[in-house]
């Protein structure tokens, strides 16, 4: 099923320092593999710094590069992630699974649901 957007919600007691064991193996399923040493280079920071914060039970910054396929987005208000794509697509939903699993196997609880960003709606009310 064609998707924009997957949330993956925690609970209202969850803490950012138990994504933190977690977020590498994330991380790497929305980055792609850039040959540029540049980007790489900005990936790794970026890595670093999410951790960083996670480590202080902080939120993370995530992934927005412009240029990404997939972004990573923690909304300031609410403990959530999400995994946004500029278009509908089924990989959106088996980026949001995989994490899942990534997330199950490190015994953090969760709930997940589609298409519920802002824009969405906009784009939906449109049509």
């Amino acid at each position: 099923m064609k998707t924009w957007s997957g949330h993956i919600y925690f609970d209202d007691k969850f803490e950012w320092s138990r994504l933190e064991k977690a977020f590498p193996d994330i991380y790497s399923l929305i980055v792609e593999n850039k040959k540029n040493p540049e980007d790489q280079q900005f990936d790794q920071v970026l890595l670093q710094l999410n951790l960083e914060e996670m480590h202080k039970n902080k939120k993370p910054i995530g992934y927005i590069k412009d240029d990404a396929k997939y972004k990573l987005v923690f909304p300031l208000d609410r403990k959530e992630m999400i995994v946004y794509r500029g278009v509908v697509s089924d990989e959106v939903r088996e980026k949001t699974e995989e994490i899942e699993k990534v997330l199950k196997s490190k015994k953090i609880r969760y709930t997940v649901d589609y298409d519920k960003m802002i824009l969405y709606q906009i784009r939906k009310a449109k049509k």
